[in-house]
C-alpha cells in the first residue's frame, strides 16, 4: 500500500461522523475549503483511489470495534460471530443515518426492510380491528377467549360472574 495522505484520516473520520454532528462543516465542499482545498474535486478523487478506500475500510473497522460493539450489542458479545457483529453495526448505523434525515440511508433501509414493513402496515389498515378504539378491541378479544378462562381471571380479580340467562 502506498503512503497515506495525512488528510485522509481526518476526512475519513469526518465522513464517518453523522451529518447532524458535523457542526459548521456540513458537506464535502465545506470540508475541502476548510482544509485548504479549492473545492471537493480532491476528495472525490480520493474516493476513487484504491489506497484511500483501503485506508477507509481499515479505519472504519477500527472505529467500529472501538465504539460500535459497546453501544450496539446488549447480548453477550462472545456469542456473536464477526459477520453477525458487522451486520448489526452496519444496520444500526443505517438506521441512525435514516433517522437523522439521510435520504440515501432512508431509501436503502426501505429497499432492504421496507417490504415487510409496508406489508404489515397494509395489513393493519385493512384489518377488521383497525378502526376500533381500545375498549372495543379488548371486548372483542375477550369474546375470542375460552369462557372458562375468562371467568377464572375475572373471579381472580374480584368480579362476581354469573351464567347468562337464556
Amino acid at each position: 500500500m502506498a503512503e497515506n495522505n495525512p488528510k485522509w484520516d481526518e476526512y475519513i473520520l469526518w465522513l464517518a461522523t453523522p451529518e447532524h454532528e458535523r457542526g459548521t462543516i456540513a458537506n464535502e465542499e465545506q470540508w475541502a475549503k476548510a482544509n485548504g482545498f479549492a473545492d471537493a474535486r480532491t476528495t472525490r478523487r480520493w474516493k476513487k483511489n484504491p489506497d484511500f478506500l483501503e485506508r477507509q475500510m481499515t479505519l472504519t473497522k477500527t472505529l467500529t470495534a472501538k465504539v460500535g460493539a459497546v453501544a450496539i450489542f446488549e447480548d453477550d458479545e462472545s456469542t456473536i460471530n464477526g459477520e453477525e457483529r458487522d451486520y448489526r453495526v452496519v444496520k444500526s448505523k443505517l438506521i441512525e443515518s435514516a433517522k437523522t434525515g439521510n435520504l440515501k440511508a432512508q431509501e436503502l433501509f426501505m429497499k432492504i426492510y421496507g417490504k415487510t414493513w409496508v406489508d404489515e402496515e397494509q395489513a393493519s389498515r385493512v384489518s377488521d380491528f383497525g378502526n376500533m378504539d381500545t375498549e372495543e378491541l379488548v371486548a372483542k378479544a375477550a369474546l375470542a377467549v375460552n369462557v372458562d378462562i375468562l371467568v377464572k381471571h375475572l373471579v381472580e380479580l374480584g368480579y362476581k360472574v354469573e351464567a347468562p340467562t337464556v
